[in-house]
């Protein structure tokens, strides 16, 4: 089994043609990964798993570990690609985490906002100009939390092979589609559900979650002085 350094002193077995995200996750080295889930595979459009090898900087989800490879992903330029990665996703969404609806311990953008000391966004948010679509009965997209990781699509397109979810790029505004653009209600979605378990923030949501699951939503109003 290739046997590979990381950060200088620790080394870790990994199996035969694993990737390195898959061995750091497996070996609880905390290496953010927001486009990565291990059910899709990489889709490699996110950048903030970059990681230091050889000098070159190189995606950690689609970069197989190797016998004597030698990997940094504390080292100044892999801290700041991950950053800087994670700043472009951020321009997509706001950090209202107190109040959102999905705080609930297993947000991937909360979560590497977190393990990257985020305090403020570097790019600033600009909600994107469609309404949010409410037209299915189990769950419901917000276009301007979304973040264009992808993983939905991957799901949807390879995984369950229903092929009604797309991202056309070109857009001035890209955002998730069903059928080319069609409200989810009227579009060939079956429900399955999947896209909304694989989606790394809220953008995808249930609706049985909605206005129950964050931390502050279930405060009671004060009562009317009327």
């Amino acid at each position: 089994m290739p046997t590979v350094t990381v950060d200088g002193d620790e080394t870790h077995e990994a199996a035969p043609g694993e990737r390195l995200l898959d061995l750091f996750i497996r070996s609880h080295v905390d290496v953010p990964h927001v486009c990565y889930h291990a059910q899709l595979g990489p889709i490699q459009t996110c950048d903030t798993c970059l990681v230091e090898v050889g000098g070159a900087l190189v995606r950690a989800c689609a970069t197989q570990a190797k016998a004597a490879m030698v990997v940094s992903t504390r080292s100044p330029a892999a801290k700041s690609a991950q950053r800087e990665a994670f700043d472009r996703i951020l321009g997509n969404h706001l950090l209202y985490c107190t109040v959102c609806d999905n705080n609930n311990g297993n947000c991937t953008v909360h979560n590497t906002t977190k393990l990257l000391a985020v305090e403020h966004q570097q790019i600033p948010f600009k909600p994107k100009p469609y309404e949010v679509d409410h037209s299915n009965p189990f769950y419901r997209y917000d276009p301007s939390q979304c973040i264009l990781c992808g993983r939905c699509v991957e799901a949807c397109q390879n995984v369950q092979v229903n092929e009604t979810l797309s991202i056309r790029w070109e857009d001035p505004h890209p955002r998730v589609l069903w059928d080319g653009g069609a409200k989810i209600g009227e579009s060939s979605c079956v429900s399955c559900g999947h896209c909304v378990t694989v989606c790394p923030c809220n953008a995808l949501m249930e609706t049985t979650m909605l206005k129950h699951a964050g931390f502050l939503t279930a405060l009671r109003s004060p009562p009317s002085k009327g």
